[in-house]
C-alpha cells in the first residue's frame, strides 16, 4: 500500500483571522471537504499542549521522533537540506547575509536581510570561502547560499562543540553580537569555535565590504550584503531511519531547504518538482505531479507546502486564504484523481499554527484528516479547526507519520 503525507506549514489559524473564522475555515475547499466527509478529522498538538513549536522541532515530531531526545538545533538540517556533506564532529548553522556598519571595532546591523538580495550570491560565496582563519587554527568552514539572503554555514575541525550563542541581535540598528560559549559550557573546544566564528564574521565584513557585486548594489541604490549572521548552531543527530523501523521507503518533495534536511536525515530520498519554491508561487501541480511518480517506486511521499506560514507571518489573511484554497484546487484535486485509492492513504495536517493577528507561532493544535481504504469514516465533511474537534479521531501530539503507515499494516509491534 501506499501513503501521502502533507504539512502545509502554520496551516492552522484563529477565528480573528476571518471575520469569525480561520482562514482555512474561510476557503473554499471542495477537494479537502469531500476527502474530510470520507475519512476521519481530529487535532494534533505537533509537539505537546501548550509548546509553541519551532518548524524544525514540529517535523520532528509529526514524523516520529521525540524532538526533546534528539533535536541538536536547526543549522544542521538547512545544510543538510541545501546539499553539504555533514560529517560527525560538525557545526552547523542557518546563515543570512546582512548588512552592517562598522562602529568602533563592532558592526551594526542595518539589515538582517541584506534588502532580501535576489543576485549576486554565489560570487559572494565564493569570495567568503576563499578566507583562511588564521587565528583559529586547524578549522576549516564551509558557507552556502540558498535563496535569497539565506545560507548555511559549517565549520569542521577537532574538538569543535555546538554550545555556543548566535551574533544575530534579531533587531536592525542594534550591535551585531559575538559568539561566546553558552553557560556551563566555557571548556576548550567550545571557546575555540566561538573564537573561530568571530573571526569569520569579522573577515566576512572585510572581504566582502567592496566586493564588485555590493559595489553594483549600493549604485544602485540597494543595501549590500557585507556580513554574516549565523545561528542555530547543531551536530548531527543520531536518527533511527524510517526506514529501519517501518521497512518502508520514503521520498520528500520540498522546495524550503530545511524541510529537505529533516527529511534526508530520517533517511528520505529528495525527489525535486520543476518551480517547486518554497514560497506563495511555488507550482503546486508540479509537485503533484512529482508525488504520483514518486509512488511508483516509493512506499510514501511526505510533501511540505510553505506558502500558508509565509502568509501568516505576513499577517497576508486574503493571500493565507487564497493559498490554501490553491492548495486544494492545484495540490489535492490532481491527487485525488492520480491515486489508487483502494491502496492509498493519505494524511493532511500542518506543523503549526500562524494567527494573522500574532504573525508567528501559537501552540493552539492544527486539524488533520486521514483518509483511505481502512480509515473509519466519522461524521465530520468540512476541513477545518472546528469540525476537526469534532472528529472522531480526537486529539493527540505528533506521531503523524507512524499512524499514516500504521493504516498502510506498516506498523511495528510492541510488545509479543
Amino acid at each position: 500500500m501506499k501513503a501521502i503525507l502533507i504539512i502545509a506549514d502554520g496551516l492552522g489559524g484563529r477565528p480573528t483571522d476571518q471575520g469569525g473564522e480561520t482562514c482555512l475555515e474561510a476557503a473554499r475547499t471542495p477537494h479537502l471537504d469531500e476527502l474530510a466527509a470520507r475519512g476521519a478529522l481530529g487535532l494534533v498538538d505537533p509537539i505537546a499542549p501548550g509548546v509553541r513549536p519551532g518548524s524544525d522541532t514540529a517535523h520532528l515530531s509529526l514524523l516520529g521522533y521525540d524532538p526533546h531526545v534528539i533535536y541538536t538545533g536547526r543549522g544542521v538540517f538547512e545544510c543538510l537540506g541545501i546539499g553539504m556533506d555533514v560529517k560527525r564532529g560538525d557545526i552547523c548553522f542557518r546563515a543570512n547575509f546582512a548588512t552592517v556598519t562598522p562602529n568602533e571595532g563592532k558592526f551594526i546591523v542595518k539589515d538582517r536581510r541584506a534588502g532580501r538580495i535576489s543576485s549576486g550570491q554565489e560570487e559572494l560565496a565564493k569570495t567568503l570561502n576563499s578566507i583562511s582563519l588564521e587565528k583559529s587554527l586547524a578549522v576549516e568552514f564551509e558557507f552556502r547560499p540558498s535563496t535569497q539572503h539565506r545560507g548555511a554555514l559549517l565549520l569542521r575541525g577537532d574538538g569543535l562543540s555546538r554550545y555556543v550563542t548566535e551574533n544575530d541581535p534579531h533587531k536592525i540598528d542594534a550591535e551585531a553580537l559575538d559568539f561566546k560559549p553558552m553557560d556551563g559550557h566555557d571548556d576548550e573546544g567550545t571557546c575555540r569555535t566561538a573564537a573561530a566564528l568571530n573571526e569569520l564574521v569579522t573577515r566576512s565584513y572585510e572581504i566582502l565590504h567592496d566586493h564588485p557585486v555590493n559595489r553594483e548594489r549600493e549604485r544602485a541604490g540597494e543595501k549590500p550584503a557585507n556580513y554574516i549572521l549565523a545561528r542555530g548552531a547543531s551536530d548531527l543527530p543520531h536518527l533511527d531511519p524510517i526506514a529501519a523501523v517501518y521497512g518502508v521507503s520514503g521520498a520528500v518533495i520540498a522546495g524550503g531547504a530545511l524541510y529537505r534536511g529533516i527529511a534526508l536525515a530520517c533517511g528520505m530520498e529528495v525527489r525535486d518538482a520543476p518551480g517547486a519554491t518554497g514560497g506563495l508561487d511555488t507550482d503546486l501541480r508540479s509537485k503533484a505531479k512529482t508525488a504520483l511518480a514518486a509512488l511508483e517506486t516509493f512506499d510514501y511521499v511526505f510533501i511540505h507546502v510553505k506558502g500558508t506560514d509565509n502568509a501568516g507571518h505576513d499577517q497576508d489573511a486574503a493571500g493565507k486564504t487564497a493559498f490554501i484554497e490553491r492548495i486544494d484546487a492545484e495540490l489535492i484535486a490532481p491527487l485525488m484523481k492520480g491515486v489508487d485509492w483502494k491502496e492509498t492513504h493519505l494524511a493532511i495536517t500542518g506543523d503549526h499554527t500562524t494567527p494573522i493577528d500574532y504573525g508567528d507561532h501559537t501552540a493552539e493544535p492544527v486539524p488533520i484528516l486521514y483518509v483511505g481504504p481502512n480509515v473509519r469514516s466519522d461524521s465530520t465533511s468540512v476541513f477545518g479547526e472546528r469540525e476537526a474537534g469534532r472528529g472522531g479521531l480526537g486529539r493527540w501530539s505528533g506521531k503523524v507519520l507512524p499512524i499514516l503507515l500504521n493504516y498502510n499494516n506498516r506498523a511495528p509491534k510492541f510488545g509479543s
